[in-house]
Parts: C-alpha cells; sequence; structure tokens
C-alpha cells in the first residue's frame, strides 16, 4: 500500500487549481484568444484522460464481451445522467452567462461562478479517487496509470483555477475576496476524491463488475462536463483558439496515456 504515492497524487490537482487562482492574481491572461485557448486545452486533457485511463482500464475490467460491454456502457450513461441531475440541480453560472443555472437561489454572482467551478471539480474528483483506490488494490489500474492521471488532472485544473479568479479580479473584486473564493472552488476537487477514494475502495472489495462499472461512470461525468460546459466556453469568444488549446491538451495527455500503458 503506497500511501506516499496516495496523498501526494490526492494533493497535486487541487495544489494546482489554487495555484492557478493565485496566479491570476499577479499576472494578466491576455486576450480572449488565451483564455480559450486555456479552457481548451483543459477540455482536450480531460477526455483523454478519461479515455486513456478510465475507459480503457473500464474495457480491461471486463471479458470484453456483450455484458462488459453493456455494463460499461451502463456506467456511461449513468455518469451523464449524474452530472446532468447536478447541473439541473446546483446554482451556478459562468463567466459569460448574463443568467444563472440550477435552482433559484439568492446567491451572489461570484459565489455562482464559484460553485461552477465546484460542479466542474466534483467529477475529476471522483473519478481520480476511483483511480487512487484501483491503484491501491492493484487491480488493472497502477499506480503509473494513477500518476498520469493525477498529472492530467494538474495540466488542467490549472487554467480551470486562473478561469475562475481572473474574471473576477478584472470586475474590481478586491485580491484578498478573490483569495478566499479561489481557495473555496479548490476545496471541491480534494472533498470529492476523498468521498470517491472511500466508497470506490469499500465496492470494489466486491469484486465482478463493480470496478468497470465506477470507471465507466466516472468517465462519463467527466466527457459530459466537458461537452457541457468547458468546449462551449473555450470556443465562445474564438473558435480557433479553444480548437487548437483542445488538440494540444487532448494529444498532450494522449501522448502521456500511451507510454503509461
Amino acid at each position: 500500500m503506497r500511501w506516499d504515492l496516495f496523498f501526494i497524487l490526492m494533493f497535486l490537482p487541487w495544489l494546482a487549481t489554487y495555484a492557478g487562482s493565485v496566479l491570476a492574481l499577479v499576472m494578466k491572461l491576455g486576450s480572449v484568444k488565451r483564455q480559450g485557448m486555456m479552457l481548451g486545452f483543459a477540455a482536450g486533457v480531460m477526455i483523454a484522460a478519461s479515455v486513456w485511463s478510465l475507459v480503457l482500464p473500464a474495457f480491461e475490467a471486463t471479458d470484453k464481451d456483450i455484458f462488459g460491454a453493456f455494463i460499461i456502457t451502463l456506467g456511461f450513461f449513468l455518469g451523464c445522467v449524474g452530472m446532468l441531475g447536478l447541473d439541473k440541480l446546483i446554482p451556478h453560472q459562468h463567466t459569460d452567462d448574463n443568467l444563472p443555472e440550477g435552482l433559484p437561489s439568492g446567491l451572489s454572482r461570484p459565489m455562482l461562478l464559484v460553485l461552477a467551478v465546484a460542479l466542474h471539480n466534483i467529477p475529476e474528483g471522483l473519478a481520480l479517487g476511483v483511480v487512487l483506490s484501483a491503484a491501491m488494490k492493484d487491480t488493472t489500474l497502477n499506480w503509473t496509470a494513477a500518476l498520469i492521471f493525477s498529472f492530467g488532472l494538474v495540466l488542467q485544473n490549472f487554467p480551470e483555477g486562473m478561469a475562475v479568479v481572473y474574471p473576477l479580479y478584472q470586475s474590481g473584486m478586491d485580491k484578498k475576496r478573490c483569495h478566499k473564493l479561489g481557495l473555496l472552488a479548490s476545496l471541491a476537487e480534494p472533498a470529492a476524491a476523498i468521498i470517491g477514494t472511500a466508497s470506490s475502495a469499500l465496492l470494489i472489495t466486491l469484486g465482478g463488475i463493480i470496478l468497470p462499472l465506477l470507471l465507466s461512470v466516472a468517465a462519463g461525468a467527466m466527457i459530459f462536463i466537458v461537452v457541457e460546459e468547458l468546449i462551449p466556453q473555450a470556443r465562445m469568444n474564438n473558435k480557433h483558439f479553444g480548437t487548437y488549446g483542445f488538440l494540444i491538451g487532448f494529444w498532450s495527455m494522449a501522448l502521456m496515456g500511451m507510454m503509461g500503458t
């Protein structure tokens, strides 16, 4: 049991989100093209991480027959539906939107922006928890695969952390409050990762279809967030730069995934 690796891989993605939010207070992101490229890069990393660290290991954990394909499809569907439900329930607002989404609430716009980032981080944290649990149980996922997945989250969390704080700071909010909101947004992922680790560690002991089901649920949740939220935001102001960022992020993470197999 590599508890040292467990805590390091749990800590680094959170640190990347927090560091990105802090850096947004001291540097300028520049044009909307650069912001779109950063969000596109994050989306590309998440898609590749979902494929190489979640979907493919899920297939490897089955007998690669029709029943296995059904289990993975079911898990993917449940992950998408679960995130759709959270998207409809949790009050949140994106930077470029005038109206909030989710259930009506009396929350301020800064708090709604924080909840939007937290909504992104929930499936990432849960997926990280599943991957770490699988590595600890020495199943189809080893610590190398867990390391690559965690590093992928680091790559995409950094621009996401900047994306939540930068518009608040540009709108005139003081640095102290921006820092607090950035810290609050960053805590969603480690909290979800702890829940994901504890629950999946218990379920994986049951064996059978549980591991591939959990991996595919995590993949569905992550891919839903990318398609629903990140890609539209990345392409809102300049479609080409969002696409360029996506391609770079996807292939960078794909290379790491292939080298880790």
